[in-house]
């Protein structure tokens, strides 16, 4: 039996869970800030000049995140 493990420098701890990802997996999310311009009926538009942060979570994680069924007030480090 053949045991695939992940190597270092793809495993990181989720930030919501705190349980390892694999970077690379597919729906994995990145914390990513930038300039967004204001569209004149509200919202905005893609993000322009993007910074990608260390820190990742499970798509599930940011889901629940998005739904209220944690504190948000962590989704921002405040």
């Amino acid at each position: 039996m053949t045991v695939v493990t992940t190597p270092a420098r793809y495993r990181m701890a989720c930030e919501f869970c705190r349980q390892e990802l694999d970077v690379r997996d597919s729906g994995v999310y990145q914390h990513t800030a930038g300039w967004v311009m204001n569209r004149q009926g509200g919202g905005g538009h893609g993000v322009s000049l993007p910074q990608r942060a260390n820190r990742w979570a499970h798509r599930w994680c940011v889901e629940r995140e998005v739904k209220g069924m944690t504190a948000q007030s962590r989704m921002f480090g405040d």
